[in-house]
């Protein structure tokens, strides 16, 4: 069973708190692609998601000043959900427009300090640890931030905590960092599609490839 004790619940501790967590778990983590960002920059990040254990990897994958958007529900999770009520991550209340819309400009103000944003664009957890329909909160960011996207794929944690299940397994986790993406500011909706659609493919294809 996951177990938060409080002293990882420090703010600007999550690296810290993630890699006592898998630590302890039994789990690796290997990271590949470091070399397509710099540690010093600012993205966005968008992953495909299928455990709890996704956020705690990719604080240990990725070295850059993150943030994580989420949805609001997940704060009702014991001991994880209080530790995102005490994080500065970004909370999403997706039934309500506004908070949505909130939401999404306090990333692009954490992104002009120069703070990387991780977007899950799938909505929620797969069952089966397949890639499902992105979402377009993660393009909007895109788009109006100015920043490069950087396609992450994470596989393993969905054999080691999945959906449904409390119980965490030893094992090895692999991230898969890609080149990042320079989005144009200008076009419609079609753009956005084509956008969507690239980085989806892109993930699909470095999940193969794992």
């Amino acid at each position: 069973m996951i177990f938060y004790p409080k002293f990882y619940f420090k703010l600007n501790h999550y690296r810290c708190w993630a890699k006592r967590l898998l630590f302890f778990a039994g789990i690796k983590v290997v990271s590949n692609g470091l070399e397509h960002i710099e540690p010093n920059a600012s993205y966005i990040f968008i992953a495909n998601h299928s455990s709890y254990l996704d956020i705690p990897t990719l604080f240990v994958a990725i070295p850059n000043n993150l943030r994580i958007m989420y949805k609001r529900e997940l704060e009702k999770i014991p001991f994880f959900g209080w530790f995102l009520k005490k994080s500065d991550f970004i909370a999403i209340e997706r039934e309500e427009a506004i908070s949505a819309r909130g939401s999404l400009n306090k990333a692009l103000e954490l992104i002009k300090q120069d703070v990387s944003v991780l977007i899950f664009p799938e909505g929620t957890r797969s069952s089966d640890g397949n890639l499902k329909e992105f979402k377009k909160g993660a393009m909007f960011l895109a788009v109006r931030s100015g920043k490069p996207i950087v396609p992450v794929a994470i596989s393993g944690t969905c054999k080691l905590l999945p959906r449904g299940s409390l119980f965490i397994r030893t094992g090895r986790v692999k991230v898969t960092i890609g080149k990042p993406l320079e989005l144009s500011a200008t076009g419609g909706k079609a753009e956005f599609d084509k956008i969507t659609k690239t980085l989806h493919d892109k993930i699909y294809e470095m999940l193969i490839q794992s």
